[in-house]
């Protein structure tokens, strides 16, 4: 049976090839995308969630959640790595699509789910933390978060030196989840920087002239996190593939905080490695992940969807 998920995004480069690995993946069955700001704003992050959605001929409701941190206004966006319109300059047509009133609908989505629903959160934490705090018996309900933020040891930021951006963008936000004690699996920097994907790695799209074809390779084009990379980071995509496949990940149950008051550390996870504070472990931790499954995964599943939209286009 398909694992029931609602996907929490701010697309965003990476957000839109995390999307499409779920539409393309019969493990799971989304029923929901719910955007928030983070990448860019609100306006742009709605937006392409209901151009993907369209471009994906995806069936489901579309929800409208946070325009912001909970409560800083100081956070910036990353538009000088999406682009302004999160896409990196790729223009897709807009979509006529209303999206709902976005705390509201994930709630709905997850009590009127027959079978727990999992949720994969792959911007700020914003929307999560509100499911938390004005819904929190829906909440309870989930089977698990499985979250992208954060990092361990010497992969915990690239924003400053100790945050990763969406725990950065609203570190109230995520110190309220990690603090739930909902079930949570948390797939930060450590892992996502290896995940590297190039357009070698997906050689069934090689030649497509088909719009997720063509719109990979322009986001694996738009974004290098180091010019000797061999391919761009997989952040959000990684944890979709930890969902579709939980083999994919090595993880390890640890305690884990969030520092949302340090004036140099805000939106670090602060990472009880070796158990010794005596914290009870709180947090699944991803540790490693199996690259060359990861990266066959993304290429048959991709290749698959790009094909399957192609033919339904001609």
């Amino acid at each position: 049976m398909a694992r029931p998920i609602i996907i929490d995004t701010d697309p965003g480069i990476d957000d839109a090839v995390a999307i499409f690995l779920a539409a393309a993946s019969p493990e799971v069955d989304l029923l929901g995308i719910i955007s928030v700001a983070g990448n860019v704003g609100l306006k742009h992050t709605s937006g392409n969630a209901a151009a993907l959605a369209d471009l994906l001929q995806l069936n489901i409701p579309l929800g409208k959640g946070a325009d912001g941190p909970l409560w800083r206004r100081d956070t910036k966006p990353a538009d000088h790595v999406h682009g302004a319109n999160g896409l990196g300059g790729y223009a897709l047509p807009q979509s006529d699509r209303v999206a709902e009133p976005g705390l509201e609908l994930m709630a709905r989505l997850i009590e009127e789910s027959e079978e727990p629903v999992t949720l994969i959160a792959i911007g700020p934490l914003t929307n999560v933390a509100g499911l938390i705090t004005f819904y929190p018996e829906t909440a309870r309900k989930l089977e698990r978060i499985v979250l992208m933020g954060g990092g361990t040891l010497e992969h915990m930021g690239n924003v400053t030196p100790a945050a990763e951006f969406n725990i950065y963008y609203d570190p109230d936000a995520a110190a309220r989840v990690f603090d739930s004690g909902l079930p949570i699996t948390m797939v930060g920097l450590n892992v996502t920087n290896t995940a590297l994907v190039g357009p070698s790695h997906l050689p069934g799209l090689a030649g497509s002239d088909g719009k997720v074809a063509d719109i990979t390779r322009h986001l694996l084009s738009t974004y290098r996190s180091k010019v000797e990379d061999n391919g761009t980071a997989q952040h959000d995509s990684v944890a979709v593939a930890s969902v579709i496949d939980p083999t994919l990940i090595e993880t390890k149950l640890l305690h884990v905080d969030i520092d949302n008051t340090g004036r140099l550390t805000a939106g670090q996870t602060v990472v009880d490695h070796e158990g010794g504070s005596g914290m009870t472990p709180n947090i699944d931790v991803a540790l490693s992940i199996d690259l060359e499954r990861f990266r066959s995964l993304l290429d048959t599943r991709l290749t698959a969807l790009d094909t399957r939209l192609r033919g339904a286009a001609s």
